[in-house]
């Protein structure tokens, strides 16, 4: 099926437990000058290591993922914090504006993407393989949709790529073999921020 999804979201844990709305904060600095949309994979930021959101407490900095197999991920934004100091701001996070995100961020968590469908699809066979993120590009109008999705072209047992295909979303229109409609997947993440660097990959 042509893909409905937009980025990464999160729909259960490994052990079959569905997500059921678990959020950490999270800060974005407004030094950040790219914008961040629902969806959006995140890693910890040096631009403000903890960093006070008046009048919300103290949270660790992220940005958006800007590589697709490099930086340790915290995991997916699934909303923003209202911002008092604009109450018409769009869903989305503007770039070089401080923002309140809430990520699902438990390293366990399974999440349905879309793929990008660069160079074929993620064969049903692959299953268990490891992939990379295509990161895309942020939306700042219309729908403000997560531009990442799962990198089709990068199937490999390398365990040091940051997404494992876990399984292909159980849908009646998902088909695992047409290119012209990839098919949306189940993906964990590999190297979790959150997960002992000896177990990425496990």
């Amino acid at each position: 099926m042509a893909s409905v999804l937009a980025g990464f979201r999160p729909v259960r844990h490994l052990n079959g437990a569905p997500y059921t709305g678990q959020v950490n904060r999270y800060m974005i600095s407004a030094s950040d000058s790219q914008a961040t949309n629902v969806g959006d994979l995140v890693v910890l930021s040096d631009n403000d290591a903890l960093v006070d959101a008046v009048g919300f407490g103290v949270y660790p900095a992220v940005e958006r993922a800007g590589s697709g197999t490099a930086a340790p991920i915290v995991g997916a934004i699934v909303g923003f914090e209202v911002d008092y100091s604009n109450l018409n701001a769009a869903n989305f996070r503007a770039a070089s504006t401080r923002r309140v995100v809430l990520v699902a961020d438990a390293p366990d968590l399974i999440f349905e993407a879309p793929q990008d469908g660069t160079g074929g699809v993620v064969a049903a066979a692959s299953v268990g393989l490891n992939v990379a993120v295509n990161l895309g590009t942020a939306s700042t109008s219309g729908a403000y949709a997560s531009g990442m999705s799962v990198d089709s072209s990068t199937v490999a047992t390398t365990a040091t790529l940051p997404l494992q295909v876990m399984g292909v979303v159980a849908s009646p229109d998902n088909d695992v073999t047409s290119t012209a409609r990839p098919a949306e997947l189940l993906v964990r993440i590999n190297t979790h921020a959150y997960k002992a660097a000896g177990l990425a990959g496990v």
